[in-house]
């Protein structure tokens, strides 16, 4: 383990870090919070220098060229967002005035794109830290080492295992042939991305800064909204235009790339995205279904006005809810706690499911569901057949044995951690369904759940305990468990 070069690095990247706060800082002088814009230059010195005095204590001799292992790449991307998960809670801490561990669970929730929050009114909120909560999300979701990756090119060839050790999914692909080209390609894709919504939203009539805020937390799958009743103050056709940009969000950014190359094909040729696309479509309709042809009131989010589902409202409803929860976005237009309760466990299982791989979305990720059916299918077919041989194949390509383990052991400790999650959170005052939606929805970076947490309640319900331990749970969900678990072994440092 080569801790100087880790430290390195990590310097390296509180500094970029602290070039982010720059940015809220410019939007509280322009919207004229002064008092704000001197607490976030509070954050900015301190990160700034601290990141500094980090890099230049454990700077590599002059010559040393930077090489990291796997072990070394696993240690630095699991420590940097812990420590970007405290640096980033500091404009919370001094602005809002809230505990710390609240204002780490709101970090947590925003980095890992998870988008649950303790402000129950983020309304009265200042414009900076409005902004701040989107702008992590949208620097988190394809993530800060990706990022950083773009940036700096004095990782050179230890990039790639950062790049293994945080991008979320299966595989690992390299859509170019150096890793800094890689990062920048794909995040030249989420900021055109990006950019093309926040342009769409402000010609359907949002202001700029909502088309700002919202943009930032669509396109990273992330949830956090400038308004309490969150996009059921737009209109439906900015609904449906959410409701595209989540989706486009929650596929294989790879793909997009590819996209732009080999054109429509690209996307047809993918299994898991035509599995994913079926699964969500066939979800949609059921829902749209069960709403329309049963007594549900159709009803705006924290709205007193009810009406009659339309066939339009049905599909809409039943679609932004269903790809918000299922890109794990958390952006709601509705209370689905009222719907009925087969819509309930299309829902519980679409968020344990999540998005694509090497997406900005969270949950098992779709690939490891195919997996784990394809496994069962072949093993209802060797008890039928025993003298069969069949290999997993995904896109015609046949997976080898360690992949398949490492699934089946990532969806062993998923439940597991679920588990031992509700364990920890339930008590007198909490019923069994909120921890238990609490922990899945925190491990699988939803946001939104069940019970307690419905779309029109938040997580201010837990004491700071409860909080510490469901940030933690984000940060472990987001980066897929392996990462964090490392960690905590004795022998893995050694």
């Amino acid at each position: 383990m080569q801790l100087r070069n880790i430290f390195f690095i990590l310097g390296l990247l509180t500094i970029c870090l602290a070039l982010f706060l720059v940015f809220p800082g410019i939007v509280s002088f322009f919207y004229e919070e002064y008092a704000t814009l001197t607490l976030f230059v509070k954050c900015f010195i301190l990160t700034f220098f601290g990141g500094i005095l980090l890099a230049l204590a454990s700077k590599p001799p002059k010559g040393e060229k930077i090489q990291l292992t796997t072990r070394d790449g696993v240690a630095i991307v699991g420590l940097c967002w812990i420590f970007a998960t405290f640096i980033c809670a500091l404009p919370y801490y001094f602005i809002t005035e809230v505990s710390f561990a609240k204002s780490f669970f709101e970090s947590a929730s925003g980095l890992s794109t998870t988008g649950g929050s303790i402000f129950a009114d983020v309304e009265i909120l200042p414009k900076g830290v409005l902004f701040w909560r989107s702008f992590t999300q949208w620097f988190g979701g394809l993530g800060i080492i990706v990022f950083s990756l773009a940036l700096l090119p004095i990782i050179g060839a230890g990039g790639m295992q950062l790049y293994k050790a945080e991008t979320p999914g299966v595989s690992k692909d390299k859509v170019a042939p150096k890793m800094i080209d890689t990062a920048r390609s794909l995040w030249v894709i989420y900021f055109v991305l990006t950019l093309t919504l926040i342009a769409v939203l402000y010609l359907q009539g949002l202001s700029f800064f909502d088309a700002l805020v919202h943009s930032l937390s669509t396109l990273s799958t992330g949830g956090f909204s400038s308004k309490n009743v969150s996009i059921a103050a737009f209109s439906p056709l900015t609904q449906w235009t959410m409701i595209f940009f989540m989706y486009l969000g929650s596929i294989n950014f790879t793909l997009h790339f590819l996209f732009l190359h080999d054109g429509i094909k690209t996307y047809f040729k993918n299994e898991e995205w035509g599995c994913y696309t079926l699964y969500l479509l066939v979800g949609i309709f059921l829902i749209a279904a069960c709403l329309y042809f049963s007594d549900t009131h159709a009803q705006y989010l924290l709205h007193e006005e009810r009406g009659i589902y339309t066939i339009e409202r049905a599909l809409r409803d039943a679609a932004f809810q269903l790809v918000s929860l299922m890109t794990t976005s958390g952006f709601v237009t509705a209370d689905y706690m009222q719907w009925p309760l087969f819509t309930h466990l299309i829902i519980l299982l679409s968020i344990i499911c999540g998005g694509c791989t090497a997406s900005t979305s969270g949950g098992m990720k779709f690939m490891r569901v195919m997996i784990i059916f394809k496994l069962i299918r072949n093993e209802l077919n060797r008890l039928s057949h025993p003298r069969a041989i069949e290999r997993i194949k995904i896109n015609g390509n046949p997976l080898d044995d360690t992949a398949v383990k490492s699934v089946l052991i990532f969806f062993a400790l998923y439940i597991l951690s679920i588990a031992l999650g509700t364990l920890v959170l339930t008590t007198p005052d909490i019923d069994l369904e909120t921890t238990f939606s609490a922990t899945i929805s925190c491990i699988s970076n939803i946001g939104p759940a069940l019970g307690m947490l419905g779309p029109t309640h938040n997580f201010s319900i837990f004491n700071d305990f409860d909080l510490t331990v469901l940030s933690f749970l984000m940060l472990y969900g987001r980066l897929e468990i392996f990462t964090i678990l490392l960690l905590f072994m004795p022998k893995f440092w050694r």
